[in-house]
């Protein structure tokens, strides 16, 4: 009979010169952590950080098509961490935030914009590198991830905004190759949570992929498994025809899946400089939605599960024409929802049908009313808009 292995807490490879071993340790005398959280939404009544979307001194993902608002959420974000305002470990306790940016102007763009958002301007830091060997050195990823550890510590930061993170990794490296990017970026993830801060990276959503955000990601094979969380971004044409942007977390390593997502807005702003007057945009959180990321994508890729588009427009032909030939239109969703038809599909099963919308009240109390166009007609409208 066979003797058991009799594992050492260290054990040697056999041969004496190789200094490789293993190391074992009990799992009792692991010190078990609570998972903090940099941005936390947990309202009232609810568990403590059961809300949880961003988790401290971890890897997050921003990503989205362009001209979706990315950069202006990773502003906002800035603004309530320089405050002291965003919900979370740090509400309370104003942090620097490093602003690493490759893309956009700081005269021109990023400045005015963290004006905007009501950032501290004291405790955003724009990052350069110098170096004697190299004339136009730039920060680069894992070159300067010990100096980017120790400047994190020297001015309090509680952020890195890397925008977009891709851009920041050493040119040597392939980023279409995981294993390479993973290389890169797992010293910084590591770095954060010995230095004390989050990681905010920017990323682009690619045409390829389907309806699920994180395999739309510009690099996702090597950001599958390090980043914590993934905050997505999508636009939907709204009810009244206008646009409507959607924010989604659409990955939580270590919290709760499924929490609301929420509408928001870019919104235009007039900021006063030395110059004269220069007019950016800014982010601004909205209301919970109904509507994910993953909904809109579903729709956009022609993949949405809720019904094919006749069916959906036979069934709220129907719907309107019971009712008189108008209804509000959230009910009408909320109806088309218990039939397991999903707020997009309706929405085109709106446009093929020529239905008009018109908006009542203001603020909280909007509402919008759908109307077949004979009901239009009949509602004293004398002619049909052109349908958004």
């Amino acid at each position: 009979m066979t003797d058991e292995p009799n594992w050492q807490p260290n054990v040697d490879a056999e041969d004496e010169t190789v200094q490789r071993r293993l190391v074992l340790t009990p799992a009792s005398s692991i010190r078990m952590r609570p998972v903090r959280w940099l941005w936390d939404t947990t309202p009232s009544g609810s568990p403590p950080t059961s809300h949880g979307r961003i988790p401290l001194n971890s890897l997050a993902i921003a990503a989205g098509g362009p001209g979706l608002g990315k950069s202006q959420f990773a502003v906002w974000l800035t603004a309530r961490i320089t405050t002291g305002s965003l919900p979370g470990e740090l509400n309370g306790k104003p942090r620097g935030v490093i602003y690493a940016a490759t893309e956009d102007s700081w005269a021109y763009t990023i400045a005015p914009r963290l004006v905007a958002a009501g950032a501290d301007m004291d405790l955003v830091f724009r990052v350069d590198v110098q170096d004697d060997e190299e004339m136009h050195a730039r920060l680069t990823l894992p070159k300067d991830i010990s100096l980017m550890g120790k400047a994190a510590e020297m001015y309090s930061v509680g952020l890195l905004v890397a925008d977009p993170l891709l851009s920041m990794i050493d040119a040597s490296i392939n980023d279409y190759r995981a294993a390479e990017v993973r290389s890169a970026l797992e010293p910084l993830v590591a770095a954060a949570d010995r230095h004390g801060f989050t990681i905010l990276g920017l990323a682009h959503f690619t045409k390829a992929g389907g309806s699920d955000p994180l395999s739309r990601i510009a690099g996702s094979g090597a950001f599958g498994q390090l980043i914590r969380c993934l905050i997505a971004f999508a636009k939907q044409e709204g009810e009244d025809g206008v646009d409507e942007f959607v924010m989604s977390l659409e990955k939580n390593n270590l919290g709760r899946l499924g929490l609301p997502s929420h509408s928001y807005d870019i919104q235009p702003v007039t900021v006063e400089t030395d110059e004269g007057p220069t007019y950016v945009s800014r982010f601004v959180l909205g209301p919970e939605s109904t509507t994910s990321v993953r909904d809109v994508m579903r729709a956009e890729t022609n993949g949405d599960t809720g019904g094919s588009g006749s069916e959906v427009a036979e069934w709220l032909q129907g719907r309107l024409t019971d009712l008189g030939g108008s209804e509000e239109a959230r009910e009408i969703k909320k109806a088309a929802r218990k039939e397991g038809y999903s707020d997009s599909s309706v929405d085109r099963a709106k446009k093929k049908l020529n239905i008009q919308s018109k908006q009542q009240g203001f603020g909280r109390e909007r509402t919008a009313h759908w109307y077949l166009p004979e009901a239009w007609a009949k509602a004293g409208h004398a002619d049909l808009p052109r349908t958004a």
